[in-house]
């Protein structure tokens, strides 16, 4: 008796992009639309507070497989992730080797001003990841009225 083939669980698994934006929006035709992609927030006061916030990661495979029991995770500077939210499996068929996963977080309260990683985790380990920088603004100065 032939034995199946061997399916493979998060091996070969390549990185295309990793970035967070604001917003995501889809057409009718299902191109997807991302909007003002974040590479660092500034905030004058902590905690600080984001309303959307989506993490997108694109992954290619040269083989059929699978990434399973995946996650993304905003982890803090120090400590326990911030965030963590599960998402679907993901399926690489051979008509189909390269797959995006698209996390939606409806409201991030940020502790503190730090360097936070963005993580995308497969059977807990970690496939993909990405640093932000949430800093600490400065607020300047008003001059007085003129008067």
């Amino acid at each position: 008796m032939q034995q199946p083939p061997e399916i493979r669980v998060g091996t070969n698994v390549s990185v295309v992009m990793a970035f967070a934006c604001e917003n995501i929006s889809t057409d009718p035709a299902g191109r997807v639309t991302f909007h003002s992609v974040i590479d660092g927030l500034s905030a004058v006061n902590f905690p600080a507070s984001t309303a959307g916030f989506w993490v997108v990661f694109g992954f290619v495979r040269s083989m059929s497989g699978f990434l399973m029991k995946c996650r993304v995770e905003i982890l803090p500077p120090e400590g326990e992730p911030l965030v963590a939210q599960p998402i679907a499996d993901i399926a690489f068929r051979p008509d189909q080797l390269a797959q995006r996963a698209i996390c939606g977080f409806p409201g991030i309260a940020w502790p503190a001003a730090g360097d936070y990683q963005v993580r995308f985790v497969s059977m807990d380990r970690t496939i993909a990841s990405f640093p932000l920088r949430i800093a600490q603004a400065q607020v300047q100065p008003q001059p007085p009225p003129r008067g």
